[in-house]
């Protein structure tokens, strides 16, 4: 196998495929790139197993990346390929084997040998799909969805599909919905066609596709254990998580007696004044209490062992009988920033139900749970 390639491409796909290469493994290979050059091209495909990235360099492509070639496969560890590569000070890299255990990496200035694997003994991950059950949409809307909801999924805990995103496309919808039990965010755009899609796919593949977003569509292929997402010449391929997801219709409030309509960055601003005094050195979220009055809206917080702090919200406006409600601040801010508008109004059942925090965007539904008690 040689490659002599422009290194600005190259590191491009190297460093896209490497957001699959785990961390911690148990499976040696996993921490390894497999490249195969071929007459058409060489592709570059990283796998933790669960999330699978393959990208691809046609002969041909623009700015003609590839110089010059010869066939073959290589197993080489990724993070040390990468940080070569990176560092090197041509616009030239040449790779070449010179027995099956040996590959050059080099440049004008610098030469590095690398000590390889066989190619035959990395796993084989499944990078295909036949599904005929599969939908193109503009990158911009898929990037909007995840923005929209991928922040409210659990980072950790027992269940496995709060840990993702539900993805469904029917009626025309394709919706993006999260949950980690306390919070809800569900968007959707309208999409053509007829789709009978429910699939929980993990948030850090989708993380990786939006990171794809030069690229103007992305489109989706189900299968019954994988999603496989298409970016221009990248795959992503990533398991789902096992599971009905729960019917979030249930939870989203529909009787309002109480709204609160307030300047988006007023409230942000206030809140994180606010943090100052909360316990911010540890975990717990920033807990604030709101009193709210058709002259007059307050928050207020307070910690034990520092002292308190309260604030009244200039323009805010406030609508229904003398009220009042202890929220997860920081929540709120999620969902205020994930709402991208001046306006955010938080519309609420009573002082101990979930509320919605909403803009004049009608597809996007925020939903918090309050809290009881400071303590």
């Amino acid at each position: 196998m040689k490659l002599t390639i422009r290194r600005a491409p190259f590191q491009k796909i190297l460093e896209q495929v490497f957001e699959a290469i785990p961390a911690q493994t148990s499976e040696p290979a996993y921490k390894n790139f497999l490249l195969d050059v071929s007459d058409a091209g060489i592709t570059v495909l990283g796998s933790g197993g669960d999330l699978s990235i393959q990208g691809v360099i046609s002969v041909g492509d623009k700015d003609n990346p590839i110089i010059n070639s010869e066939a073959g496969r290589v197993q080489v560890p990724a993070k040390l390929l990468l940080d070569i590569v990176k560092n090197l000070r041509s616009d030239i890299v040449i790779l070449q084997m010179v027995d099956s255990n040996v590959l050059y990496v080099s440049d004008e200035q610098s030469q590095y040998q690398l000590n390889v694997m066989k190619p035959e003994e990395y796993p084989d991950i499944d990078i295909t799909s036949d599904s005929k059950e599969n939908v193109t949409i503009p990158m911009k809307e898929f990037v909007s969805l995840y923005g929209a909801t991928a922040f409210a999924a659990a980072t950790k805990g027992p269940r496995e599909l709060f840990m993702g995103v539900n993805i469904s496309i029917l009626d025309g919808r394709l919706t993006f919905v999260t949950t980690d039990s306390f919070r809800l965010a569900r968007k959707y755009v309208a999409i053509d066609g007829e789709h009978h899609v429910s699939i929980t796919v993990p948030t850090k593949a989708l993380t990786v596709v939006t990171h794809m977003a030069e690229n103007e569509f992305v489109t989706l292929y189900v299968d019954p254990t994988k999603a496989l997402f298409k970016i221009g010449n990248m795959t992503v391929v990533s398991k789902l998580y096992n599971g009905e997801f729960p019917n979030v219709d249930r939870i989203i409030p529909t009787e309002i007696h109480y709204t609160l309509t307030v300047d988006a960055r007023e409230l942000v601003s206030a809140i994180g004044r606010m943090k100052i005094v909360a316990d911010s050195s540890s975990n717990k979220p920033t807990k604030i209490l709101v009193n709210a009055a058709p002259d007059k809206v307050e928050i207020s917080t307070r910690n034990a062992t520092v002292g308190s702090s309260k604030e009244v919200l200039t323009g805010a406006v406030f609508e229904g009988d003398r009220f009042s409600i202890l929220f997860n601040g920081d929540y709120v801010c999620d969902a205020v920033k994930a709402l991208n508008s001046e306006k955010v109004t938080l519309a609420f059942c009573g002082d101990n139900r979930a509320f919605l925090v909403k803009s004049d965007d009608e597809s996007v539904t925020q939903v918090i749970t309050p809290m009881r008690s400071y303590d």
